[in-house]
């Protein structure tokens, strides 16, 4: 396991380019576990075809159907909500956005053998503003990721550029940042690859996006979306006791922190809550599409 007590220079990466990549963080075993749990939730999909409390499903170019993304794995299996308080994680993570910590939402986005599709470039902001910027996503690789199978991709620096917009010309939210938009600067791009028990770090206004996986091995990564205890979200009504059983490092109380932030909230939006389903009617895209 990597040793993680570079975490000045893990911290001042972070606030300079908006995220931050810490390769071999979970251990081989961890990571073998990863793995077979995975393995094991996707088995149990067999024979399904249409959405269900922990599964989406798209279909491919030629027709077959794949899982598109477990839904809150913690609530699935134990093993993930373990993951959600992995030791290394939780001490990079407080040392991004403080001591007290909640863990807000995790899944599990599956770009599939030739065919997982693509995200066009979106800042998580836009889906998931809080009432103050102490936010951020560990994005947990459970398969080696290259370009050929849809690396996450971030933009540098792209957190200073402020909040951009993913609405429409309709006025409707389309979970994208608008074609043409200035803040979009693809020089910057940076690809998360490296193998399993990889965990990248992103601030919630860095710009990310994600291509068609072309290859013929899956491309899997578990997202565990965090917040400060006392960063409050603005976009769901909150069941005091559900909301209190998600913290995962120290303590919580109902005080919260309001900063002056840009907020413009995820409404109106398409049917369908997940982002594949509010991308969906894109009509232009950065990345293409497979088929």
């Amino acid at each position: 396991m990597t040793d993680i007590l570079n975490l000045e220079g893990y911290v001042r990466s972070y606030r300079e380019d908006g995220y931050v990549i810490v390769p071999g963080l979970l251990s081989p075993s961890e990571v073998e576990e990863l793995r077979a749990v995975t393995a094991r939730i996707e088995d149990a999909a067999e024979g399904l075809s249409e959405e269900t409390p922990i599964y989406d499903f798209a279909e491919a170019p030629d027709g077959r159907l794949m899982i598109e993304r477990i839904k809150k794995p913690h609530r699935v299996d134990d093993f993930y909500w373990q993951m959600a308080k992995h030791p290394s994680i939780l001490k990079v993570m407080a040392a991004l956005i403080g001591p007290d910590i909640r863990l807000s939402h995790s899944k599990i986005n599956m770009k599939s053998p030739m065919g997982g599709a693509a995200l066009e470039w979106h800042q998580d902001w836009a889906f998931a503003p809080h009432t103050h910027m102490g936010t951020c996503v560990a994005s947990v690789m459970i398969d080696e990721s290259s370009p050929e199978n849809g690396a996450l991709q971030f933009l540098g620096k792209s957190h200073e550029k402020g909040l951009l917009d993913h609405h429409g010309p309709d006025g409707v939210f389309r979970g994208a940042v608008a074609e043409g938009d200035p803040g979009v600067d693809l020089s910057t791009a940076r690809s998360l690859i490296g193998p399993p028990g990889t965990v990248a770090f992103h601030h919630p206004m860095t710009i990310h996006g994600s291509g068609t996986n072309m290859s013929g091995e899956p491309r899997r990564i578990l997202f565990l979306e965090y917040a400060a205890a006392d960063a409050y979200p603005l976009f769901y009504a909150v069941d005091w006791d559900e909301y209190q059983g998600r913290m995962v490092a120290g303590d919580s109380s109902p005080t919260i922190r309001i900063d002056a932030l840009p907020v413009k909230l995820p409404v109106p939006s398409p049917e369908g809550s997940s982002i594949y389903k509010i991308q969906a009617k894109l009509t232009q895209r950065h990345f293409a599409k497979a088929g």
